[in-house]
């Protein structure tokens, strides 16, 4: 027994003597194995169960516990999607104020909307990325009249878009 262990032992150090003779590129070269074929996978007919929308319920006018929440969402503001056609009103392209969507976004006959988020629909159909107001919506391109930069908003004068737009409650 004492002699296969021994042999064993002489036999891996002739083996890493022979490897320190070996070009190192000989070393390196790794045999290719055929790779293992993917198989699809097929869809399972699951339907994906509803969501479940969770409200609170409403506030009693005791709390028995010292743990209730109270909440009023009457002074949450309004937000609501728009989608419209090009305005025409050159104002958007006036610079980089973010005042002036207040002014100029009149919706059901009220200003004071805050645009949050918006997309421009280009003239070929398609339609930009999401532009956050103030964030990440400073157009490439600047006022040649004035010199002056702008923010994608100005598209609106000529651009069919999407806006979501916020409002204080009255």
């Amino acid at each position: 027994m004492a002699n296969a262990s021994s042999r064993a032992i002489v036999a891996l150090a002739v083996a890493c003597s022979l490897a320190a003779t070996v070009p190192v590129a000989a070393q390196s070269v790794a045999p290719e194995y055929p790779r293992p074929a993917i198989l699809p996978i097929a869809p399972r007919d699951v339907r994906p169960s509803p969501p479940v929308i969770v409200r609170p319920q409403p506030q009693q006018q005791g709390c028995p516990t010292g743990d209730c929440v109270s909440y009023n969402l009457s002074t949450q503001d309004e937000c609501v999607m728009f989608d419209r056609q090009a305005t025409g009103d050159q104002r958007w392209t006036s610079g980089l104020s973010l005042d002036v969507d207040g002014e100029l976004f009149v919706e059901r006959g009220q200003r004071q909307w805050n645009v949050q988020v918006y997309r421009i629909q280009w003239f070929n159909g398609t339609w930009s990325g999401w532009y956050v107001a103030g964030v990440n919506d400073l157009d490439h391109k600047y006022n040649p009249g004035s010199n002056t930069m702008r923010r994608m908003w100005s598209y609106f004068a000529d651009h069919a878009h999407q806006a979501l737009a916020c409002r204080r409650r009255q």
